[in-house]
This record gives C-alpha cells, structure tokens and sequence, in this order.
C-alpha cells in the first residue's frame, strides 16, 4: 500500500472493528489521523472511538509529529511494537535451536543443541526445549512475550495442531505438546512442520510472489507459500516429498518403504554412503563439496538431478515465481546449480522463464523467521485483536511471569 491508497472492499473491511484498524496500521511504519480517514472512510468520531481501546491497551502509541508547511503538525500513530517477542523452537532431525525474536523476525537471543529427535522421548525432549526457553528469555525484563512457534520435522494435523505419525518423531502423536508449553507460557502456541516454516520464512523476502521451497538437510521437505499464505494440506502433510518413490526396488528408506528419494538423496542416505570414508556429519560433506572433493561432488550431483527431477513437476503444478534451496545440502552453491539444470532441463519453458532459482538468504534463521510470521499473523489477527479488546484478555505477557520449570513425571 502506497499513500493513503486502499481498495473498496478493503474500506468496507476496514470500517468495521478496532482490529481491521489496526491491521491497517501494521501495514506500514506510521500513520496519521487523517490518513486513516483518507483510508477507511470513516467519520472523526467512529475512528477515534476504534483508536481509543487500541491506545488503551498500548497496542498503537504516539510517535511524534509529521513536518508540515501548512498550519498545525500532524501527530503520527504506530504500531507499538517495542518490546514485544516472540519465542521460537527450530527442531530438526538432529539439533534444536531456540531463539528469541522481535514481531518483525530480528533475532535477540538463540542458543543451540544437538537432539536426536528420533532416539529422544518426547518428555526429556520438551524438558530440554523448555530449559533452553526459560534460559533465552532471561534478557530484558521489558520484553513481552505475544506467542510461541515450534517447528518439527512431522506433519502437523489441522485438527489438532499436533505432530502426525512419521518415524522420525516415534511417540510424539498423541503427547501433549501445546498443553505443556502453555503451561509454561501462557500464550498462544503455533506448532509447524519445519520445512513449510523455513520457506514462509524465505518468501518474507518475495512478498507478492509465489515461492516453491525445499529444506535438504537430513530429510528433505518443501513448501509453497502464496501471499504470505503457506500450503499445508488437508492432513497437515503438505510437501513431504522425500517419500515420493522412484523405484519400487530402489534402498530401504527410513519410513520402511523402498526407494524413497529420501533414501537415495537425504542426509541420511549421504551420510552413510561416505562414513566407511570417515565422513561424520552433514557439514563435513559440506566442507568437502566446498574444496571440490570429487566423491562427494559426484554424489551430491547426482542427488540433486533427483531431487529437481522432483522439484521439476511441483514447478509444471504450482508455477512459482521462485524456488528457494535451504538446508545445509540445499543452500550449497554446486547443488543450486544441479538443482536448477536439472529443473530447467525437463520442464517446459513457459513454466521457467520467470522463474527464479536460488539459494536460501536467511541460512539458519529461515525458519524461525516463519514461525515469528504465523505466531504474529494469528495474534495479531483482527479477530483475534477483537475478541481480546472484547474479554479484556492480556495480549502479551512480561517474561519474567512464566512460571518455574516443571519436569514431567
């Protein structure tokens, strides 16, 4: 949005209810008074009577005054914004990284673990989630904690909000996740899969674009985002391509069946090509892809023509404007390469000739930068701003108001 420019049915929208006004304010840095006039179409008196309970409850504040020529300054209105954070918990297959972050995605404060998630009973999992919680968000005792986001590698039921069956996380199907997490912080919880995390945090860079994403790490999982808008599927399972089968007879993958791609290209299936050559982890093969080491170089090419063989009829399907490659596999500069010949080698060309195939440009912080985005868009949701004002619920609670860790029985 330009100016005071808005649409008509973003007026008649807009017009409604102190949250839809102040989605508008979050649109851009800072309004004035008759801007928002300009925008909604509201009278003096209805707009002061939606900013009222907004400056109550400290969600909007004065932000000084506009330079003007011509008679009386102008006093601008914000988002206010300050001090407000949102806690974050990046699981993957074997590390855990929890963070602290502003509303817009700027990390505060991180610390990082190794987890075996797979050989990890989900208790002694979320006891050490929430000890490295409780330790990160002992910063500024100004801070306000508004949501907490947690990806994993799983599908994520719609119904529920919790982990679906996959082997990677034995026993998490029915665990209480959000109960004991709430417990802990008593704010709204987003759980989501941890690649569709990673690449709504990189479409944040392509706002009006659709992005097609993969994170190849361990696994391998993508994600499509439209609008800022991440497909999920009805089951929650959306984009769980390292289980599309290549060959019936192909190497045994980790879900049981054979010839995965996860179990010709994965991590995983990387790892144990080369640990008789003492290769001990995924950034050992990365260092080595780095210095041109022909074994590893191979291999990587060849995974990476499966891969975009894959990557190549989701790009026929959705159209995207850019495939985004994160992960510590993905991001490398030779397997971008791989990928997008391949891609642009067995697709049609009015499929790809808008299209933009690059490397990840948030690197680790990806996915945080997706779970900050789905915990402020819900509870920051008109709706849910609405509903709020209406029961005079708190919207953020100080971080030092969580109660002490409680380890589970």
């Amino acid at each position: 949005m330009t100016g005071t420019e808005v649409t008509a049915s973003a007026r008649n929208v807009l017009n409604a209810t102190p949250g839809h006004v102040l989605a508008l304010i979050r649109s851009r840095p800072e309004w004035t008074r008759q801007q928002l006039l300009d925008a909604t179409g509201m009278s003096r008196p209805t707009l002061q009577d939606r900013l009222a309970p907004l400056f109550a409850r400290g969600l909007i504040r004065a932000a000084g005054v506009e330079a003007s020529g011509n008679g009386r300054p102008a006093e601008l209105i914000r988002f206010d914004d300050r001090h407000l954070v949102v806690l974050t918990f990046d699981v993957g297959h074997t590390h855990a990284r929890v963070g602290v972050s502003g509303v817009h995605g700027r990390q505060l404060r991180s610390r990082e673990v190794r987890l075996d998630i797979t050989n990890t009973p989900p208790d002694t999992a979320v006891d050490l989630l929430i000890e490295l919680g409780t330790a990160v968000m002992a910063g500024d005792e100004r801070e306000r904690l508004v949501g907490v986001g947690i990806g994993l590698p799983a599908p994520i039921s719609p119904a529920t909000g919790l982990p679906g069956p996959t082997p990677i996380m034995p026993g998490w199907e029915h665990y209480p996740l959000l109960d004991r997490l709430r417990a802990h912080w008593p704010v709204p919880t987003v759980v989501e899969n941890d690649a569709r995390a990673l690449v709504l945090g990189e479409a944040t860079r392509y706002p009006e674009s659709t992005v097609l994403g993969l994170k190849w790490a361990n696994g391998i999982g993508a994600g499509l985002v439209t609008k800022g808008r991440t497909l999920s599927g009805d089951d929650g399972a959306a984009g769980d391509i390292g289980h599309v089968m290549l060959n019936a007879r192909g190497p045994r993958c980790r879900c049981g069946r054979r010839g995965c791609l996860a179990a010709y290209a994965s991590g995983y299936a990387l790892r144990a090509r080369f640990a008789s050559a003492g290769v001990v982890g995924l950034d050992e093969i990365a260092t080595r892809a780095a210095a041109g080491d022909p074994e590893v170089c191979a291999a990587l090419d060849t995974a990476a023509r499966r891969v975009g063989g894959v990557l190549a009829a989701l790009i026929a399907m959705t159209n995207p404007r850019v495939l985004v490659l994160g992960g510590i596999i993905g991001a490398l500069p030779r397997v971008v390469d791989a990928v997008a010949a391949r891609v642009r080698a067995v697709t049609l060309s009015r499929s790809t000739e808008s299209l933009r195939i690059v490397a990840s440009q948030l690197g680790p912080r990806a996915c945080t930068v997706g779970l900050v985005h789905l915990v402020v868009e819900r509870v920051f949701a008109p709706e849910a701003i609405d509903r709020a004002l209406a029961a005079g619920t708190a919207l953020a609670v100080p971080a030092s108001a969580a109660p002490r860790r409680r380890r589970s029985r």
